[in-house]
């Protein structure tokens, strides 16, 4: 059976990492702690719980305190993991499984849930390369957003990490970090120009941002970030109330194939607030579909169920269709019983049916 060393980057993480580690326990044969200058009890609580801990000296770049870790693995197989992520019994036992297995890819990809509902549910989730052969060496790069760049065979598995944070990030780490980079000198390649972008969007900076994905569109960047980039764009127009560009924009990125649930209520969104329900019903109906699987854009999973059933509620009862309104309602409320906007518009509509005499 394969070995597998479980690498972490840190920084007065110790409300959290005590969880981390004891899941990464486990199944990991060991757990490397890269400290960046922590100065509350991150590192005595690492110890304590078996991992072997090293200082690395911040400089504003995850790739590089991520190859440091790495290089300190000595296993088969090296499996990244943040501080406030957590792995379920479920999903440990997957890993457990996946261990007799390792040999068959250089590169495993595992489910990364990044955001839930009041029940816990993710709502928000993407693919992300997890797992990897130590004889690859310390591939990673890009000083925010980091990712491993190497060659080698790729396999997807059935398995979900949760990062579940209990402290909000400073709110322009990333972008400060981009900009120093960029006040450098150096080049941003296209995936960096995507995500600089982002962090632009993210701050309300939106005239930035709208420049910044301008020039992302105009590269060789992945086919799902520019469907990405074209909806946040839209999204800025949206604010300003200018639809015709928030259409136009949406309309970009259907010639990148298929659109995605996401783009698909994206377009409803801005044909609702035209007033052009039909339409709008149309979206929001090819919305609605299975996830993705393997698939190497972010999923926005109420896209795909919840959400547009409720805009279809909406576009229904100002169609005065109040059965139809009732219905997708309902609909909706099968993904997310809770939900307050869902049960109050259930009820409102319900209140204006006719009453039986």
């Amino acid at each position: 059976m394969a070995t597998i060393s479980v690498s972490m980057i840190v920084r007065n993480e110790e409300d959290v990492i005590a969880r981390a580690i004891s899941c990464a326990n486990r199944f990991a044969d060991e757990v490397i702690v890269a400290d960046t200058g922590s100065t509350d009890n991150t590192v005595a609580v690492a110890r304590s719980l078996g991992a072997k801990v090293y200082y690395f000296d911040w400089c504003d770049d995850f790739s590089a305190a991520r190859n440091f870790s790495f290089s300190k693995a000595g296993c088969d197989y090296v499996m990244w993991m943040d501080a406030d992520d957590v792995i379920d019994d479920e999903n440990i036992d997957k890993i457990l499984s996946l261990k007799a297995d390792f040999g068959d890819a250089d590169i495993y990809y595992m489910k990364y849930a990044t955001a839930f509902d009041k029940e816990g549910n993710p709502t928000f989730e993407y693919w992300r390369e997890r797992v990897f052969r130590r004889s690859l060496g310390e591939c990673w790069t890009d000083p925010v957003h980091e990712v491993f760049f190497a060659a080698g065979s790729r396999k997807f598995c059935n398995v979900t990490l949760r990062h579940e944070k209990l402290h909000a990030s400073p709110p322009r780490r990333n972008l400060d970090i981009y900009l120093s980079f960029i006040s450098s000198g150096k080049p941003l390649s296209p995936r960096q120009k995507f995500y600089f972008a982002n962090e632009l969007y993210y701050n309300n900076l939106f005239s930035l941002a709208e420049s910044a994905y301008e020039e992302f569109l105009s590269s060789d960047g992945m086919t799902e970030n520019k469907v990405q980039a074209c909806i946040n764009m839209s999204r800025i127009s949206s604010s300003k109330e200018d639809y015709a560009s928030a259409l136009s924009r949406l309309v970009r990125a259907l010639g990148y194939g298929t659109p995605s649930s996401e783009l698909c209520v994206a377009l409803g969104n801005v044909y609702l607030a035209l007033n052009d329900t039909d339409t709008a019903i149309f979206w929001y109906n090819a919305a609605i579909r299975p996830l993705p699987e393997n698939t190497l854009a972010f999923v926005d999973v109420y896209c795909y169920n919840y959400y547009p059933l409720v805009q279809l509620g909406l576009c229904h009862y100002k169609k005065g269709d109040l059965s139809a309104a009732i219905d997708s309602t309902l609909r909706a409320l099968e993904y997310k019983k809770d939900d307050e906007i869902a049960i109050n518009n259930l009820l409102y509509y319900q209140s204006l049916r006719p009453q039986p005499i």
